[in-house]
């Protein structure tokens, strides 16, 4: 389970800004949008929400997560030994060019929190860390210091022979579980739970969906999940067809690589809708089957590509980050996802979206609590800035959503009392 993760230094980071999902004392929601975990004093929130202007960072935010989780899980391989670091410092400043991006992640994992992190730039690692608490005490499992790595005594002491394999470029808990270290292969796996997805971009998830679907273990949920939703139809279906010379001929694809896929026995997955057909009494006569890709609105293919994560993270309590979240699609549907993740129905997933519906934030939606609504902005200098309405101190009656839109939280492109329009003209 995802504490908080820190980045500073990195895209519009230039100071270090967080994303902290141990809940607040407030009180509002409490049986609802939080749980307990299993160390002591630690409770989590299963939800949070970034607004914020387009260009404000928010998706930055993500792409830090997904540059850490890249990081770890290949930066030993030796296919990466010459390989330049992809990390990009804050660029609108002298004061970052010469100095290295930030990085720390914190984690629930088997009745312990860890707190791991670096520092690197595009050549090297000059830092890195890992420490682990069970109630308040930290200890230090290893530190490092460019080269130089001090291993904690409740640390495995294997580990220490490992540090000769470490290259500049490569990190050491990377090393660690590649060498199988068994506490840094169960970070790394726990890691993995983290999931990112693009509101905007649904191949992916859409083949993630099919192969839960074609799971018996999973298949009912993700028809009960299309079923709920109420989008015209009750059962989906997946099924493989021979590609044919006909199907490559209207596909586009050129004539020269025809051949090569026949040749190959490729076979395309075609996922189908049951749709009932009525007679003129408008009474049922039978099915009748639907292409989802051909014949399918993109918001029921939005659906269906959500289903797969968000049953994903349910039932293996994962973190799904999901960027642009309600990119076709209608408001309703989307209260309903975030009611699932804050419902008593989820013991441990926790959903963190960046949207531009203020209406999940209106007083009568009842979806957020204060800790977790996160407003970004961008200032004159490019730098993007987090806070949550809790660490702007806002009150717990005030009017969120129209005093977001009026401006007073910042984090909104332009205030319309005084430009009416955007300036084409000007």
């Amino acid at each position: 389970m995802l504490v908080k993760f820190t980045a500073g230094n990195y895209l519009s980071f230039k100071e270090k800004v967080s994303i902290d999902l141990n809940a607040t004392s407030l009180t509002e929601y409490r049986s609802d949008n939080i749980f307990s975990t299993s160390v002591s004093n630690i409770d989590l929130l299963k939800s949070m929400v970034a607004y914020g202007s387009n260009s404000s960072g928010k998706s930055n935010l993500f792409k830090a997560i997904k540059f850490v989780k890249r990081f770890i899980q290949n930066s030993s391989k030796n296919s990466q030994a010459n390989e330049k670091i992809n990390t990009e410092h804050f660029r609108l400043s002298l004061e970052t060019i010469d100095k290295p991006s930030f990085f720390e992640i914190e984690i629930v994992y088997d009745s312990a929190k860890y707190r791991y992190g670096f520092e690197v730039d595009v050549e090297k690692v000059h830092k890195e860390w890992l420490f682990f608490s069970k109630k308040t005490k930290e200890y230090p499992l290893f530190e490092r210091d460019n080269q130089s790595i001090e291993i904690g005594s409740k640390f495995n002491s294997a580990s220490g022979n490992l540090i000769s394999n470490t290259r500049d470029n490569a990190l050491f808990l990377s090393v660690c579980a590649q060498f199988n270290i068994e506490i840094a292969i169960n970070l790394i796996k726990e890691l993995s739970n983290i999931n990112y997805i693009s509101g905007t971009n649904d191949r992916d998830t859409i083949d993630f969906t099919i192969k839960l679907l074609n799971d018996s273990k999973y298949h009912r949920l993700v028809n009960n999940f299309i079923k709920g939703a109420k989008l015209g139809f009750n059962k989906i279906e997946t099924e493989k067809i021979e590609i044919t010379e006909e199907m490559l001929n209207k596909s586009g694809i050129p004539k020269d690589l025809h051949k090569m896929v026949l040749e190959n026995n490729t076979k395309e997955t075609l996922i189908t809708t049951e749709h009932i057909v009525y007679d003129k009494d408008k009474e049922p006569q039978g099915n009748t089957y639907f292409d989802l890709l051909k014949n399918e609105s993109l918001g029921t293919r939005k659906i269906f590509s959500l289903a797969g994560p968000i049953i994903d993270a349910i039932i293996n309590g994962r973190t799904l980050i999901i960027d642009e979240f309600d990119a076709r699609l209608h408001p309703l549907l989307a209260k309903a996802i975030i009611k699932l993740f804050n419902s008593n129905e989820n013991p441990k997933a926790q959903l963190i979206i960046a949207s531009h519906n203020s209406h999940f934030i209106n007083s009568s939606s009842k979806l957020f609590r204060r800790d977790q609504i996160i407003i970004v902005e961008k200032d004159f200098y490019g730098q993007t800035k987090m806070e949550t309405l809790n660490d702007k101190k806002i009150r717990k009656d005030a009017s969120f959503e129209k005093d977001y839109l009026s401006g007073k939280y910042d984090g909104i492109p332009i205030k319309l009392e005084i430009n009416s329009q955007l300036n084409l003209f000007e």
